[in-house]
């Protein structure tokens, strides 16, 4: 076979996404990917894949990057008859219906076999497992709506009030673990502060240990970015609340392997810009009618 190199993206839900990408290409070529994530490619590291680092600034990717120096691939890159670049545009996420589409638009693959789903070991959920014990309740993984420095992009994030109310609708009937990973001055969470009944916010958790708990998690509440792909990636429902920056639609592909519940403000927009343009009000009263019907009861309060 060829040697293909794919000069991919730095994000978690894109590296996520690029599982598909790479399973693709792995049929006609001896494929290697710079990154910073190891452990979202394991199982297509063990038919052959090289994952080599990506040099970066970028706080959670370097701090990933030296946790996971050893599993990087070591040694001389071989000559590569192929390189390509997997990027996305808004207009390729608009004419594609996706993130993951408009990734495949990108580089010319056939779009049908999108498919970036990922097993997840035994081993990766005990070790959630050593975090969170068997609670008496199904797992919900609650993810607080955050700014970084990095990336300052508060238009994305949904309406921090609504966002609140909707998961104090839901909040009862599950155990809740909310997990970011905050730095002063560098990451923040906005909004109401929720009481959850454990709480991972300093990065404690890592890939293995998200993924294990995610696949045991009966629901994810988020807001847009990793948590929708990685809920996605191991089949457990999603519920994401959007803001002013990005449609439902950005993260439909994966819609098809885990249920998926988008909440959009009542002027939703896609112009990928992070200034605020346009109010991100959500009709709460709809939006739980809709998680009711998700969530099969009818006991979520009003």
């Amino acid at each position: 076979m060829m040697n293909l190199l794919i000069r991919g993206h730095h994000g978690l839900g894109d590296n996520l996404h690029q599982r598909a990408i790479v399973r693709q290409m792995m049929q006609w070529y001896d494929v290697w990917i710079e990154s910073s994530w190891v452990a979202p490619y394991h199982d297509l590291i063990a038919q052959g894949l090289k994952v080599v680092h990506k040099d970066t600034t970028l706080r959670t990717q370097t701090k990933n990057a030296a946790r996971e120096r050893s599993g990087f691939h070591r040694g001389p890159r071989p000559p590569f008859k192929r390189q390509i670049k997997v990027y996305y545009t808004p207009n390729f996420v608009r004419t594609a219906g996706s993130v993951l589409g408009a990734m495949f638009m990108s580089i010319g693959l056939d779009p049908e076999s999108m498919d970036f789903r990922m097993p997840v070991p035994d081993a990766w959920v005990q070790k959630a497992r050593g975090f969170v014990g068997t609670p008496g309740k199904p797992i919900m993984v609650y993810r607080p709506l955050v700014l970084r420095t990095e990336w300052n992009n508060e238009a994305r994030n949904p309406e921090p009030v609504a966002y609140a109310r909707i998961f104090k609708a839901i909040r009862d009937r599950y155990y809740v673990v909310s997990i970011a990973d905050v730095e002063p001055n560098k990451e923040w969470i906005v909004g109401e502060r929720i009481e959850a009944d454990q709480a991972f916010h300093r990065g404690e958790l890592d890939f293995e240990a998200l993924a294990g708990l995610f696949s045991l998690a009966s629901l994810v509440y988020c807001s847009p970015g990793f948590a929708v792909v990685l809920a996605q990636a191991v089949s457990t429902p999603v519920i994401s609340a959007f803001g002013g920056y990005e449609r439902a639609y950005s993260f439909s592909a994966g819609a098809r392997f885990s249920p998926y519940c988008p909440i959009e403000p009542m002027n939703p927009v896609d112009d990928f810009k992070h200034e605020m343009s346009i109010s991100k009000l959500i009709d709460v009263p709809a939006a739980l009618a809709k998680v009711r019907a998700f969530i099969g009861t009818e006991s979520v309060a009003a």
